[in-house]
C-alpha cells in the first residue's frame, strides 16, 4: 500500500522520506504565475515575496481531478492499493478532486480519508497511517489507528495581523477591521466536526496568545506524552518562545518545529506562530 497526501501538511521534511509519502502540491498563483507549493517554491522565497506584493497578493487552488488520476495511475504502476489523505473538505476542494479522480481508476484499490483538519495536525495523521503501515497493519487496523490519532490531536495558531485572513476571504473585512482597531490576537483552531476554522479565544497581544496556546495545549495532553509540533511563518524568534513555553509545561514532550508551508501561508501570512499536539503514544516510530 502507498500513502498519498497533499502539500498543506506540516511535519519535518525528512518524514515524508522516511516514509515514502507522495504529496501533490496545491497551487500558488501569483498573478499569471502558478508554482506548485513546496515544490516550486520554499518558504524561505514564498514568505519574501509574500512581503513584497502586499497589495497584489498570491492566490491559491486545489489540485484538479487530472492531478490526482496522473498521480494515482503513475503510483498504481508499484502498488495497486492506496491510501490518500487530505486537507479537510471544509477548508479545501482537494478531497472532492480526489474523490472525483478515484471514480476514474476503478482499477486501482483507493481508500481516501477526510482529516478534518490541516497543517500539521494533518500530518500526525499521515505519519500514524505511514506507522501503521510499516508495521503491516491490516487496513481496517491502520483507519482506526488513523481515527484515534485523529481525535486525539489539535492545532491552535494566532496571527500577527487579520489582514491575509480577511483578503483571502477567511473572514469578512468588517470582523479583521474590528479586531484590526482592538488589537485582538485571535487563538485559532479546527472544529473536528465539520473540519474549519472557529476561535478559541482573543487576547490583546501576541505573547498572550502564545501563552493561551501553550495553556490549551498542556490542557488537552493532561500528561499523555505527547508529540507538539511548533509552526510558525517566518517568525523564528517567536516559535522560539511558544517551544519555551511548551517545554516550561511540558519538559518531556517530543517537540519538533518548522515554517507553516506557502499554500497555508497565503491565508495566514507572516508572524503566525502555533502548534500543534498529539499523542506520542500513538504516535512512536
Amino acid at each position: 500500500m502507498k500513502i498519498v497526501t497533499d502539500s498543506a501538511v506540516d511535519l519535518p521534511e525528512e518524514m515524508f522520506a522516511q516514509y515514502d509519502i507522495e504529496r501533490l502540491p496545491l497551487q500558488i498563483v501569483f498573478g499569471t504565475e502558478s508554482l506548485r507549493s513546496g515544490v516550486d517554491i520554499q518558504p524561505e522565497e514564498f514568505y519574501r515575496r509574500l512581503a513584497a506584493n502586499k497589495e497584489n497578493l498570491p492566490t491559491t487552488s486545489q489540485p484538479s481531478s487530472g492531478d490526482f488520476i496522473e498521480l494515482y495511475r503513475r503510483v498504481g504502476q508499484v502498488d495497486h492499493d492506496i491510501l490518500s489523505i487530505h486537507i479537510s473538505s471544509g477548508l479545501s476542494g482537494t478531497l472532492n478532486s480526489a474523490q472525483v479522480a478515484a471514480k476514474q481508476c476503478p482499477e486501482l484499490n483507493i481508500t481516501l480519508i477526510d482529516t478534518k483538519t490541516l497543517s500539521g495536525a494533518e500530518g500526525f495523521q499521515v505519519v500514524a497511517a505511514a506507522q501503521a503501515l510499516r508495521r503491516g497493519w491490516p487496513l481496517d487496523k491502520i483507519l482506526q489507528r488513523v481515527k484515534e490519532v485523529g481525535e486525539g490531536t489539535d492545532i491552535f495558531y494566532t496571527l500577527d495581523t487579520l489582514y491575509y485572513l480577511q483578503k483571502g476571504g477567511r473572514i469578512g473585512r468588517v470582523q479583521a477591521l474590528a479586531g484590526s482597531l482592538l488589537n485582538l490576537k485571535p487563538v485559532i483552531t479546527v472544529d473536528k466536526g465539520p473540519g474549519t476554522y472557529i476561535r478559541s479565544g482573543n487576547t490583546r497581544s501576541l505573547s498572550k496568545s502564545l501563552v493561551m496556546i501553550a495553556d490549551l495545549v498542556h490542557e488537552k495532553m493532561q500528561n499523555r506524552p505527547a508529540w507538539v509540533h511548533v509552526l510558525h511563518s517566518n517568525s523564528p524568534d517567536q516559535a522560539q518562545i511558544m517551544a519555551d513555553l511548551i517545554v516550561a509545561r511540558m519538559p518531556d514532550a517530543h517537540l519538533t518545529r518548522g515554517q507553516v508551508v506557502p499554500v497555508l501561508g497565503v491565508h495566514v501570512g507572516p508572524g503566525c506562530v502555533g502548534a500543534v499536539c498529539g499523542p506520542a503514544d500513538l504516535l512512536a516510530a
